[in-house]
């Protein structure tokens, strides 16, 4: 694997910290011996083709997928591969939170509900306090004169924007995307670029999977390319886009950069 960028700043803490994950479905090995930490304001951006293993990886972060060796301490939460219990989820889940590609908000609940319900049984946060911060990250995301309708009566951009708004109303210390923008329609994907430049802007943790590199060079701290469920390369923005070492990272960005 090649370096060019620190694995952390030397002043914030770690608030990730990967050591000798491994990870198998069935007999296929779809995470190799990761070895990874993120510090606390750090925007961390994963890239890399399709079945490399991003995603697994950041599922791996908060604990929604297993590993079956190594050790993951995350938002003060440290498990082995046998240590892993629904305590440990549970807690990992109130620290973390995580935006996937498919948005995966309750057809049934309006908006606002759907901000509310998690926190309140999760969390055990008090239900006045839930409803303040929803109403705060709905604002927050532009959002808030759609309180009241379903996901159904939203576009995919605004229901992508409430699952963000969702994912903040446990006041994590590190949300994880995997792909937010994978499945909408081009024109609904900047606005939910700019949600997450904004967060970004104001120093949320975030590690991001992506292949809008656009976004990714104006966002990241590190950038990582995977391939085949190992670290290929992590580097500096620049470093990356500019001059990248391995010849996997020189076919790839050859191939995203030029559609």
């Amino acid at each position: 694997m090649e370096t060019t960028a620190p694995a952390t700043s030397d002043a914030a803490p770690t608030i990730a910290r990967m050591q000798g994950i491994n990870k198998w479905y069935g007999t296929y090995h779809a995470l190799r011996d990761i070895d990874l930490q993120v510090a606390s304001g750090e925007r961390v951006v994963i890239c890399g083709p399709s079945g490399s293993g991003k995603s697994t990886l950041v599922r791996t972060v908060n604990l929604i997928e297993p590993f079956q060796q190594g050790r993951l301490k995350v938002c003060g939460v440290d498990v082995g591969a046998d240590e892993i219990t629904r305590a440990a989820r549970r807690e990992v889940n109130r620290r973390v939170g995580m935006v996937f590609q498919q948005f995966n908000l309750f057809p049934h609940m309006t908006v606002l509900r759907n901000l509310t319900v998690g926190p309140v049984w999760g969390s055990g946060i008090a239900r006045n306090e839930v409803e303040e911060l929803a109403t705060h990250y709905l604002e927050r995301v532009g959002l808030m004169d759609q309180a009241h309708k379903y996901p159904a009566q939203l576009s995919g951009g605004q229901q992508q924007r409430v699952a963000i708004a969702r994912a903040l109303c446990t006041r994590p210390r590190l949300i994880l995307f995997d792909e937010p923008t994978a499945s909408l329609d081009p024109e609904m994907v900047n606005e939910v670029l700019q949600t997450m430049e904004s967060l970004a802007a104001e120093g949320m943790t975030m590690m991001i999977v992506t292949h809008e590199m656009g976004f990714a060079r104006r966002v990241a701290d590190r950038m990582i390319f995977m391939d085949q469920g190992q670290i290929m390369e992590v580097a500096s923005p620049n470093d990356f886009f500019d001059r990248p070492r391995s010849p996997r990272l020189k076919t790839f960005l050859g191939r995203v950069l030029t559609h």
